[in-house]
């Protein structure tokens, strides 16, 4: 079966390199800005280059701010909305599934998602089947730790 892994970096790891790339561009940006003061005269560099700088690593923070913030809410990941609405309708199809209550589907962590959910069987139905089938579709979508709870109706 395929996942739906999106090539996300650890959180760790992405604000250690944010932090390298930051200081690096610092760097840099000290010694241009003081090169064009010497031998230019330019004075509004120094000023001029640290507004960019730290526009710089606004930008590249604010991802992972909003990404940590996901977790911590215990949000859907936005990769998975439109493919989790399409599995919950595919299992509400499974013969012998009355109705699909309770989901709940959050990001873990950057890489893993969660998720539970009660299944209403017919009486009669395979009760294993419909467990097998519902836990193939959603472990499809890269649900990786799934709670399922099938009762008879």
């Amino acid at each position: 079966h395929h996942h739906h892994h999106h090539h996300q970096m650890d959180h760790n790891m992405q604000g250690i390199f944010l932090h390298v790339l930051a200081d690096t561009l610092g760097s840099v940006g000290v010694v241009i800005s003081t090169l064009l003061i010497k031998y230019k005269g330019w004075l509004v560099m120094d000023p001029a280059c640290s507004i960019f700088i730290s526009g710089l690593i606004i930008t590249s923070v604010v991802p992972l701010l909003r990404n940590s913030a996901e977790i911590l809410l215990q949000r859907v990941p936005r990769f998975n909305q439109q493919s989790l609405r399409e599995a919950v309708t595919e299992v509400k199809n499974i013969p012998g599934v009355q109705s699909c209550q309770r989901v709940h589907v959050w990001s873990f962590t950057n890489k893993e998602v969660v998720g539970s959910l009660q299944l209403q069987a017919s009486a009669g139905s395979d009760k294993m089947a419909v467990r097998r089938a519902a836990s193939q579709l959603l472990h499809g979508i890269g649900i990786v730790d799934l709670t399922l709870q099938v009762e008879d109706v």
